[in-house]
């Protein structure tokens, strides 16, 4: 498995049913798989807002396709990021991107990318999006952990400039970049991630949390699926 990020839910069998139902998740071991995207379901003490993990990407090989199956299977745009439906960004990797954010349980943020040049030939893995303070802390403290550095790029908008970084991780990719709303709190929907081989869960700059995954049939308490 690659990052395996944990979305705390007030209602995590209700979240895991719409992931399984919507996305095409599907329970295995423990954790909801999609090709080379896994997740954790957990419960929550109280109603998430957006935190320091922002969303989930999901590569797709279809965009336009993906969307119109997922909505059709009762999925919403993020109206607080791409209420028109499927947006553009030239500047990412050889020839731009197109990308749709859409919300899922309790509104955990899940994006949908597929690049122009060489999309995927099936959907999995793309990243896991960390706005961030301070982005050379947050690279340097993940650069710690055997991060490694993959690209780098400044999005010139009308609201200012948005330095952001991918970097391969364990696996996967991250992507992290310094929005005007980056003073988030630490924990959120997406709360935390979750790396095989870790040995002790670790805290990171504003807090975000390194977690331990668990041997297969080890899971902890609270965690869906037990």
């Amino acid at each position: 498995m690659v990052l395996v990020p944990e979305l705390s839910l007030m209602q995590p069998e209700a979240g895991a049913a719409y992931l399984q139902r919507v996305f095409g998740f599907a329970l295995q071991d423990g954790v909801l798989q999609l090709g080379s995207q896994a997740l954790i379901v957990s419960q929550a003490d109280s109603p998430q807002p957006h935190g320091r993990i922002d969303h989930i990407a999901l590569a797709v090989p279809d965009i336009d396709g993906a969307l119109a199956r997922m909505i059709g299977n009762g999925a919403a745009l993020d109206a607080n990021v791409t209420p028109q439906g499927v947006q553009s960004i030239a500047e990412f990797w050889d020839d731009g991107i197109r990308y749709v954010y859409l919300s899922g349980p309790e509104g955990a943020r899940i994006e949908l990318c597929q690049r122009n040049t060489g999309p995927v030939a099936s959907i999995g893995h793309d990243h896991i999006g960390i706005p961030c303070r301070d982005i050379d802390l947050m690279e340097a403290f993940l650069r710690a952990q055997g991060a490694t550095p993959i690209a780098e790029v400044e999005l010139v908008r009308k609201g200012g400039t948005i330095p952001v970084r991918f970097l391969a991780f364990v696996g996967g990719m991250v992507e992290l970049y310094c929005p005007v709303e980056a003073d988030r709190p630490v924990r959120g929907l997406w709360s935390r991630l979750h790396i095989d081989g870790l040995a002790a869960e670790v805290a990171g700059p504003d807090g975000l949390i390194l977690a331990p995954l668990w041997p297969k049939g080890k899971l902890p308490s609270g965690r869906f699926g037990r």
